[in-house]
């Protein structure tokens, strides 16, 4: 989980200037909290990666820990992010305290950032030292079948260690998603500075290393379909912001809109569908990749969209889940959704603060193309 952007400024206007309707922003450069963000993220993933790339793995809980704080410090105590734990449960009970939540948040994000600058040291010899899979005898059944199989997660936890989980241990691996630097142009007017797309495009580099073949989501996707045949693996998320056409389905307690691009793929080409998630409570030691059962296709005849919905649906019960148990696992990502909802086509979630620069459907619709052109 998931884009120079000028997209919706009216004709003849000077390059950057707001569409009508909309307030001009504020340049992120000018934000104190924004550029300490940058500075300790450069730190990181310039001279920050080789140290801890040679760091016993062990220091990764004292310094996500002592990151995380001080993150969630710069973050007013996480109350955004509060406030989309309370949406999400409603009157639903937490499963810890809400104060235990938002502080294991923001500890596993860091540490999950952390992983990321290892991804270079790992290989099929290191792979069972940073993370353990369960279930493979479901993806197993499902290439015996010779139709590939889909890997289906959402921006839960480490997810990107699926690639290396999978790819080190010899699956042909495929990942469908945006490259991170895509975000500098998505978030051109309200986010982007200097100092994060160097920390993007380092991310990058570092993500091109894993053993998987990257598929663009903003390019054709033939490919995907091509992995698929070739009876191959393909990872890819159902909560990004991307796509045509989207579903209303049941989030914990909270009505969500996602794509429909993956149950299309699933139903076009025949393929196993696996649900997969990838867990680490606290203080635990390695990840847990769970390949659950396959899912499922329920049929619901002479209505296509319902039909869509209904399996969205079913996918989205056994995320939901994982949600309701391990929430610290997903906020950050909801997070990040709230606060780009601003250029989505369909935002998440309909139940968002009104923004006064919200785009419309159109504005965004080209707003993405064109950050995706650039990628």
């Amino acid at each position: 989980m998931s884009t120079e952007h000028q997209a919706g400024s009216a004709p003849g206007a000077p390059p950057g200037a707001p569409p009508p309707g909309r307030r001009p922003i504020i340049p992120p450069r000018y934000n104190p909290v924004t550029l300490i963000k940058d500075l300790g993220g450069l730190g990181l993933y310039y001279p920050g990666q080789k140290l801890v790339s040679r760091s016993p793995r062990r220091l990764l809980h004292p310094v996500s820990a002592l990151g995380g704080d001080f993150v969630r410090y710069l973050a007013a105590n996480g109350r955004e992010m509060r406030e989309e734990l309370r949406l999400l449960f409603r009157h639903r009970p937490l499963p810890r305290s809400e104060d235990e939540i938002i502080r294991d948040t923001y500890r596993e994000a860091m540490f999950n950032e952390i992983e990321v600058l290892r991804y270079p040291d790992l290989d099929p010899t290191t792979i069972d030292q940073t993370c353990v899979i369960e279930g493979r005898e479901h993806l197993d059944a499902a290439l015996e079948r010779g139709r590939g199989a889909i890997v289906l997660i959402g921006h839960f936890g480490a997810n990107q260690m699926i690639m290396p989980a999978l790819g080190h241990k010899g699956y042909p691996m495929n990942q469908l998603s945006a490259p991170p630097p895509v975000w500098a142009d998505i978030l051109r007017e309200t986010r982007t500075t200097p100092l994060w797309e160097r920390v993007l495009a380092r991310r990058w580099e570092l993500e091109k290393r894993l053993p998987v073949q990257h598929i663009n989501v903003f390019k054709f996707l033939r490919p995907a379909f091509d992995c698929l045949r070739d009876n191959q693996v393909l990872g890819l998320a159902f909560d990004g912001g991307g796509g045509q056409k989207w579903t209303k389905v049941k989030l914990v307690e909270r009505d969500a809109y996602v794509s429909i691009q993956p149950i299309q793929l699933w139903k076009k080409t025949g393929t196993t569908l696996l649900p997969t998630v990838v867990i680490r409570p606290p203080g635990e030691r390695l990840h847990r990749v769970i390949i659950e059962e396959p899912l499922p296709w329920q049929a619901v005849r002479g209505d296509r969209d319902e039909e869509i919905r209904v399996n969205m649906q079913a996918f989205v019960d056994r995320f939901s889940a994982w949600v309701a148990r391990y929430p610290d696992h997903y906020l950050q990502f909801l997070l990040h959704r709230r606060r780009v909802r601003a250029t989505d086509v369909r935002p998440f979630f309909d139940d968002y603060p009104p923004l006064p620069d919200q785009m419309s459907a159109e504005q965004a619709v080209e707003h993405l193309r064109r950050a995706g052109d650039r990628t």
